[in-house]
């Protein structure tokens, strides 16, 4: 008795490969709908950068950054950290040497990852700390700690 593989409504609509027109125009899409592309994973920079997944959150005076990362070399990672914003670029190599007509179906990617976010209080640079574990990339930075300036001044009364 001969047994077929049952194929799946996703295995059919999705695409042979990476980057393909239906893909091509999802880019093309979410990027000019704006806000939607961070939400996404579409960056908008170059058809072939991705943004990585992260989570941000504040705690004790600090700001952490949670960047996934799998499968990328740590010494591939370039992480900017400015006064109002970080940076993160990076590179995801493939080692396998296959042929297009070995692969049947290509759901990772590789190539260039990129992301930039805007901080929510500014922060001091020279205190970045970044942390790479299981594929996990942890930034923390200490927020600026804003002095309160004052003046006492001086009431004149006009006659």
């Amino acid at each position: 008795m001969r047994r077929f593989l049952a194929i799946r409504p996703n295995d059919i609509m999705a695409p042979a490969q990476s980057f393909s027109p239906m893909d091509r125009m999802m880019r093309n899409m979410f990027r000019a709908l704006g806000e939607f592309t961070s939400d996404m994973d579409y960056t908008g920079e170059d058809e072939r950068t991705v943004s990585p997944r992260g989570d941000f959150y504040r705690r004790d005076g600090k700001i952490y950054a949670e960047f996934e990362l799998p499968g990328v070399d740590p010494s591939m990672v370039e992480l900017n950290v400015f006064e109002d914003r970080l940076t993160l670029k990076a590179e995801k190599k493939d080692e396998k040497t296959l042929t297009e007509k070995d692969v049947f179906r290509c759901e990772r990617y590789y190539g260039a990852l990129s992301r930039s976010i805007q901080l929510p209080a500014e922060v001091d640079p020279d205190s970045a700390k970044a942390v790479f574990k299981n594929g996990v990339l942890t930034v923390e930075i200490a927020e600026k700690v804003q002095t309160e300036k004052m003046k006492k001044v001086a009431i004149e009364e006009q006659a």
